[in-house]
């Protein structure tokens, strides 16, 4: 019996409640929406690290950070992971192989990971893969007529760039570049053709990644007015304060980019991040009108989602990074369909990167565990399953010796100088998120008292027992991947 085909739709820096199925009221993602109700919604799925390349390679290897050694972006994987990854058990175990737009496993290739054809992948400019930088992208849209700013990493024009630098407004804006011209058009284009081209005898295991939303805010029409900014509800915690929150986040560029700003111009902002979130439902809906039309989607699982989030206004934040351990920027969408049971919400705690040890087993394919991650296919058959779900997720991030980012060889966690750098580990149950600075005091967070997390009560007596138990927790996660990670953690908070 031919295996299901899998096709993997991924946006990129999209949080979980971009989404009009969990509850934006100001957005409506028709089309993730009708996949939803062909499968299951989960709305507790959570990425190791809210950073791109990280967040990737965990996803593509089911290792965590600091056992895969991408510990910021550019850091490359580490050498002995460099032709393995979880996409080759599907190619091995007779699937065509596909993987369309940004890559980010910084150090190896899509081919090296299995990818029978791999279409409109970034180039990598100065040891570092860019992202938008699509060199066969770049020359269609100069053939087009678009004046793009050369050696421009982000497809801008000089006019798509003044509107980012106009002082008293936030930085977002209308691209120059129409609709049918534009980066995500083309390359759901590219990803079809390459469909196209795939062997009648063969299931396939197809990805398509995207970058959208992630900044710079250039939005093609309509998708730049279609959400009216005057009906965007900013964040509850918008209003709150950033005491109790590390003191690095001031001087942030993503806290000093929008820090006097009014009210209204927050609002176009995140309206045109709800544009571009639309614009990636819409490619969702021509890749599953592509997949009805071929007679397939009833025998395809479609996944959509996204390596993490973006802070888009809670705590006066925006994007990603460092300091980040908040749900919105890291707990992301997840929608399964044809996997199991259909028009289902699980609630059940699960991570990214144990994705594709899911879809292994929901396919019979063959695939060794990977160390750190964990299956989740029982809650696509239950999806109140407690048994196929995790206690609590870990994310994590690092700078290890002066920066987070980088380029070249990978940086393990062992190259740590407390002097110069800083770890951040953050464990998410259902009740708590406890998270771990080096630096600097811990935060702890009362999930059913404080869903928006404004309240750090880490210090406040009442919570001594519950701080005392999630820092348990953690150091057991940490014995169950790393020594050095756990010993680390161990010594600090012995000092704490």
């Amino acid at each position: 019996m031919k295996r299901k085909n899998i096709v993997i739709v991924m946006s990129d820096e999209q949080t979980w409640n971009t989404l009009s199925l969990y509850g934006n009221k100001t957005l409506r993602t028709s089309h993730a929406d009708l996949l939803a109700q062909d499968g299951v919604a989960f709305d507790h799925c959570y990425t190791a690290y809210p950073l791109c390349c990280p967040a990737r390679s965990t996803l593509w290897t089911g290792l965590l950070p600091h056992n895969h050694h991408v510990t910021g972006n550019w850091r490359h994987i580490r050498e002995e992971l460099r032709d393995q990854g979880l996409i080759r058990p599907f190619r091995d175990a007779g699937y065509h192989t596909v993987y369309c737009g940004k890559w980010h496993v910084p150090g190896t290739t899509p081919e090296r990971y299995g990818v029978n054809d791999a279409v409109a992948i970034p180039a990598v400019v100065k040891g570092q893969d860019r992202g938008r930088y699509i060199t066969e992208y770049r020359e269609y849209a100069i053939a087009q007529g678009y004046p793009l700013v050369e050696g421009m990493m982000e497809n801008l024009t000089e006019r798509d760039m003044a509107q980012m630098k106009v002082r008293g407004k936030a930085p977002c804006g209308t691209s120059e570049i129409r609709l049918e011209h534009y980066l995500e058009t083309w390359q759901t284009g590219k990803f079809l053709e390459a469909l196209e081209r795939r062997p009648d005898d063969q299931p396939f295991f197809a990805v398509v990644s995207y970058n959208a939303p992630h900044f710079p805010l250039i939005v093609p029409e309509p998708y730049d007015k279609l959400v009216d900014p005057d009906s965007v509800e900013l964040p509850p915690n918008f209003h709150g304060t950033l005491d109790g929150k590390p003191e690095e986040l001031r001087n942030l560029h993503y806290y000093k980019q929008m820090e006097g700003l009014p009210e209204a111009e927050w609002r176009r902002f995140i309206a045109h991040y709800l544009g571009f979130c639309s614009l990636i439902d819409d490619q969702l809906g021509r890749i599953v009108q592509y997949l009805k039309e071929q007679g397939e989607y009833e025998d395809t699982i479609v996944v959509f989602t996204s390596d993490h989030g973006d802070m888009m206004g809670a705590h006066r934040l925006i994007e990603k990074g460092l300091y980040l351990h908040y749900d919105e920027a890291l707990r992301v969408p997840l929608i399964m369909a044809h996997a199991g049971t259909s028009g289902e919400r699980s609630d059940g705690f699960v991570m990214l990167h144990d994705l594709l040890p899911t879809l292994a087993e929901c396919t019979d394919t063959p695939m060794p565990m990977p160390q750190d991650a964990k299956s989740f296919a029982g809650l696509l058959r239950q999806p109140c399953d407690a048994s196929s779900e995790r206690e609590a997720v870990l994310s994590e991030t690092f700078r290890l010796r002066g920066g987070m980012n980088g380029s070249g060889d990978d940086m393990p966690p062992e190259q740590f100088r407390k002097e110069d750098g800083d770890v951040h580990l953050s464990l998410r149950s259902k009740t708590f998120r406890y998270t771990f600075h080096y630096h600097g005091p811990d935060e702890l967070y009362d999930k059913a008292a404080d869903p928006h997390e404004m309240t750090n009560v880490a210090e406040d007596p009442a919570y001594a027992g519950p701080l005392a138990d999630m820092r348990r927790k953690l150091v057991q996660e940490l014995r169950d991947s790393s020594l050095f990670m756990t010993k680390l953690v161990e010594d600090r908070l012995a000092k704490k």
